[in-house]
């Protein structure tokens, strides 16, 4: 009867772990290149979510970006009625914020879908958002490789000024929230022709 020993001397046991740590070195490589290839081609992936952006700022979406190009308070006479004196001198009528929206869509072959109700005005001193009073944007699609740019108001109650930031919000195709602060700039020192 012959018997045999097997002796290890552990270079099997050495030879396989440094096989294991290869492969799973080569797989998170692996995927590591894929994952910077798809937010190289999708960098919107990173703004999901809720995402605030500043006036003039182009803000990544799914379909390509958003922004808001510009803002601004005025008071729109009113001109509805027979004529008045009121309405000759433009002392009826109410104030405004205007806002001036860019959609452009780089991505969806489909095209994108955009309304008004899309976007929203928030903040302010306990105010809830609010949906505009009006838009140059009709509900319609964007097709690839076009943009739109509309114009949204909100009326202003009388008296109402605008303290604290007050944000646009667009909420577009899927659910992702961007939102665009709407800073106030401050008012400017009056001026007496003095010198300092």
């Amino acid at each position: 009867m012959t018997t045999c020993v097997i002796v290890r001397d552990g270079r099997g046991e050495r030879s396989a772990r440094l096989w294991l740590v290869v492969v799973v070195g080569a797989v998170l490589a692996g995927l590591g290149v894929a994952l910077a290839v798809v937010l190289l081609l999708r960098p919107d992936l990173l703004r999901l979510g809720r995402e605030t952006a500043a006036v003039g700022e182009p803000v990544a979406t799914r379909f390509g970006t958003f922004s808001v190009t510009t803002w601004r308070t005025t008071f729109v006479p009113d001109t509805q009625g027979p004529p008045s004196t009121a309405q000759h001198n433009g002392t009826r009528g109410s104030d405004q914020l205007q806002v001036w929206v860019r959609l452009t869509n780089t991505r969806d072959g489909r095209g994108v879908a955009y309304a008004p109700a899309q976007f929203r005005l928030a903040g302010g001193t306990g105010s809830r958002p609010r949906s505009p009073d009006g838009s140059t944007l009709e509900s319609s699609r964007l097709p690839r490789g076009a943009s739109i740019d509309g114009q949204l108001w909100f009326d202003l109650a009388r008296g109402e000024r605008l303290t604290g930031t007050r944000w646009l919000e667009y909420v577009g195709p899927g659910g992702s929230r961007v939102r665009v602060a709407l800073e106030q700039a401050p008012a400017p020192s009056p001026s007496h022709g003095h010198q300092p």
